[in-house]
């Protein structure tokens, strides 16, 4: 067996899932506004259920960011906590590229956006004519105009909350051109996550004993990523 933990934060609450490889066991989960006296004890309760106990946890994916300050700061922060208590290893997922891996259109380019509030967003875009994949943060009106000029013809695919969010705005920009994902996903799921955190598990990548927070809004802006490494899994 390989039993681990998978943890995702959303802008409502927590959720916490139990795998065993690729296999999906259980989830627990809270309201953010609980999260932070709950967190640990709904690791205890999940485990308790399946008559497991933390020893048998070989590792836990989690997601970094980006996303809401508080609720990711509860997640990290209590995560370094219990491994610092049982050095169960920790595999940090970057949440726009998990959204993209689950969400992105084979075939036109997709624009991956989370609210950053004060009417930014989080971004992620993936150009399915260049292979290239870039992502950052921006003002939401700033970073439209610019879609609008580096894609003058194109569709372009939204998908996450941040899409829904300005929806209006987007239609506005881009018109007939914008395409909204239907459903529309607000984040990438748990189950993503524990999918990642397994494929970086097995390859030995991205293990650590401390995470930080991934908010972007203190890194480059539009940093460029060479698409195979956010290839689906």
């Amino acid at each position: 067996m390989s039993i681990f933990l998978s943890v995702q934060h959303t802008y409502s609450g927590v959720e916490i899932a139990l795998f065993d490889k690729l296999h999906l066991q259980a989830v627990i989960s809270d309201d953010k506004k609980r999260a932070s006296k709950t967190f640990i004890a709904l690791i205890h309760e999940l485990l308790a259920d399946q008559r497991l106990r933390l020893h048998n946890v070989t590792f836990c994916a989690v997601n970094q960011g980006p996303g809401p300050f508080t609720t990711l700061r509860v997640v990290i922060a209590s995560m370094n906590g219990l491994n610092f208590a049982t050095k169960i290893p920790l595999i940090g997922i970057d949440g726009l590229d998990a959204l993209m891996q689950e969400h992105a259109s084979p075939e036109t380019p997709t624009i991956a956006l989370l609210n950053a509030f004060t009417n930014d967003v989080y971004y992620a875009i993936q150009d399915t004519a260049s292979n290239a994949y870039r992502k950052g943060y921006q003002n939401i009106t700033t970073l439209l105009l610019e879609l609008h000029a580096l894609y003058p013809s194109q569709q372009l695919y939204f998908i996450g909350n941040g899409s829904l969010l300005h929806e209006a705005l987007i239609k506005k920009v881009l018109g007939e051109r914008a395409i909204f994902a239907q459903p529309l996903p607000e984040h990438c799921s748990i189950n993503r996550i524990g999918l990642m955190g397994y494929h970086y598990w097995q390859n030995h990548m991205n293990i650590s004993q401390q995470l930080s927070p991934l908010y972007l809004k203190t890194q480059e802006l539009g940093k460029t990523i060479p698409q195979e490494q956010n290839r689906k899994l």
